[in-house]
């Protein structure tokens, strides 16, 4: 006789998992996810360091066209204050401050007003104090009748001494003379000032500077530089703005290109100082490329050049 029992056995239950084919499928989906995510990242860091590329040079060539520009507005031909001209470089005298002859001590020395008035005129502005080798221009009116003797006589700074000097001016308040000031003293050993500059006269101070396309010995790339009053060891030239392309003498390719013209429109190609004194504006044109390729929708692949060209007519001419 078969006896069972009413309790069966437990069946056994199949353990959940991946095949073989099914982790294959799933790692090769993931890489095509993968490769995909990366490749976006890719071009997006791409683009960013494109673009920052592009933004970078035009920010460079508007710094350097925007000093240039500052300094050539308040440029005399004239009055001599283009010291040398060329293409890729210029040497002028620059604008520094101006003000008023608050008092006349002797020949070699003037008093100026206050930076700062009690009344809250300012009569003195300065982009930096006055030194040593400075040019002054004080206005002379030899014959207060009579503009047509009307002129800027110039002189050679010695010291600038900055003290409570009191000139009673009719501009200016007793409270005024325990305000600091300056004294200018001309260089003795060139001409006095005549009798014809009196109290009141303007003053207009200037530094010589010099803006240059040059090539750095760091990493070999071409920037705008300045120096003042000259480039020497001690005083090198130092970059404001590039990198920009190379000097290259007479290219429409290089990288700062200036031209000069008379009040005809004509181009002046000399440097003697016939020539820089008729000289009615300046052109420059600044030229740089990209430091890396770029890869900008729209702009193709490949270097991103570009210019920029600036024209400033120079005061006191017509």
């Amino acid at each position: 006789m078969h006896l069972t029992s009413s309790r069966q056995a437990p069946r056994l239950r199949a353990r959940s998992g991946m095949t073989m084919v099914e982790m294959m499928v799933v790692t090769i989906l993931l890489a095509i996810v993968g490769g995909a995510v990366m490749q976006v990242l890719a071009r997006q860091q791409q683009f960013y360091r494109s673009t920052a590329d592009v933004i970078d040079l035009r920010s460079q060539m508007r710094q350097g066209a925007a000093v240039l520009a500052s300094d050539l507005r308040g440029v005399s031909s004239s009055g001599g204050d283009i010291v040398s001209m060329g293409e890729s470089s210029i040497e002028f005298y620059a604008n520094i401050g101006s003000s008023i002859v608050c008092s006349v001590v002797n020949t070699t020395t003037v008093i100026l007003p206050p930076l700062a008035l009690t009344n809250g005129t300012v009569l003195s502005t300065w982009i930096s104090r006055p030194a040593r080798d400075d040019s002054v221009f004080i206005y002379s009116d030899p014959d207060t009748t009579n503009s047509g003797d009307d002129g800027w006589e110039r002189f050679a700074l010695d010291t600038v001494i900055a003290e409570n000097a009191a000139c009673n001016a009719t501009y200016t308040q007793p409270a005024d003379n325990g305000t600091p000031s300056y004294r200018l003293r001309i260089n003795s050993s060139g001409p006095s000032m005549s009798s014809s500059i009196r109290r009141g006269a303007t003053i207009r101070l200037t530094r010589r500077v010099k803006y240059q396309l040059y090539q750095s010995g760091t990493d070999g790339r071409w920037y705008l530089g300045y120096c003042s009053p000259t480039c020497t060891t001690t005083n090198p030239i130092q970059p404001i703005a590039g990198p920009f392309n190379p000097v290259v003498s007479g290219s429409g390719t290089s990288g700062i290109r200036f031209t000069y013209f008379d009040v005809n429109g004509s181009a002046i190609a000399g440097n003697t100082a016939a020539d820089r004194a008729s000289v009615a504006r300046i052109s420059f044109v600044l030229r740089g490329q990209s430091r890396g390729q770029i890869n900008v929708a729209g702009m193709g692949k490949g270097y991103y050049t570009d210019s920029l060209r600036t024209d400033v007519a120079l005061r006191n001419r017509s």
